[in-house]
């Protein structure tokens, strides 16, 4: 059985996890580059689970916010339910689901989404390693109603795709027998 202190040290690095996520939130939200940067390890890797997006390294990751964040108009990003596994002292993953409001286009978006996540701790606090991004639905705010009952609930650049959850999950699919 871990020590008291082993215990209460796992309890503080779950909070620093958790606050963690609420910082990448904010750093985007608030257009900080360098903090959104700071969020992540110099070796990490973001990628969508579909395949359309995989940035290694955080000299990409600069290039591709860069550019993203200048196409966002208002953002509203917020995290739910966070689950973390410890895998030793420093290094963790987990699982965090959440939302985003964002004005893209002249336009309301919302989505719904889940990040699959690698976590370590650095010298300065945790870092993300990896995060893989996952949607239940990216689509205009106007096209909610109708589009929650579509199988083409993610709506990129006018091109109707297809959501990784819960569709991808295999407890989805074996419930519906695909």
């Amino acid at each position: 059985m871990p020590s008291i202190e082993e215990r209460l040290q796992q309890l503080e690095d779950r909070i620093a996890i958790q606050d963690l996520a609420a910082e990448y939130c904010r750093a985007i939200d608030d257009r900080d580059l360098e903090a959104f940067l700071n969020t992540y390890t110099e070796d990490c890797v973001l990628r969508y689970k579909d395949g359309a997006m995989r940035i290694d390294g955080k000299p990409d990751l600069r290039e591709y916010y860069t550019n993203r964040f200048m196409q966002y108009g208002l953002t509203f990003h917020y995290p739910h339910a966070h689950v973390i596994t410890f895998d030793g002292p420093d290094n963790a993953h987990g699982w965090l689901t959440g939302h985003a409001e964002m004005g893209l286009d002249g336009a309301g978006w919302l989505a719904a989404f889940r990040y699959t996540d690698v976590y370590r701790r650095e010298a300065d606090g945790w870092r993300f390693v990896e995060r893989e991004l996952a949607a239940w639905y990216y689509m205009k705010l106007a096209d909610l109603p109708d589009g929650m009952g579509q199988t083409l609930r993610k709506h990129y650049h006018g091109e109707l795709m297809a959501a990784e959850l819960p569709e991808s999950m295999d407890t989805y699919k074996a419930m519906h027998n695909l």
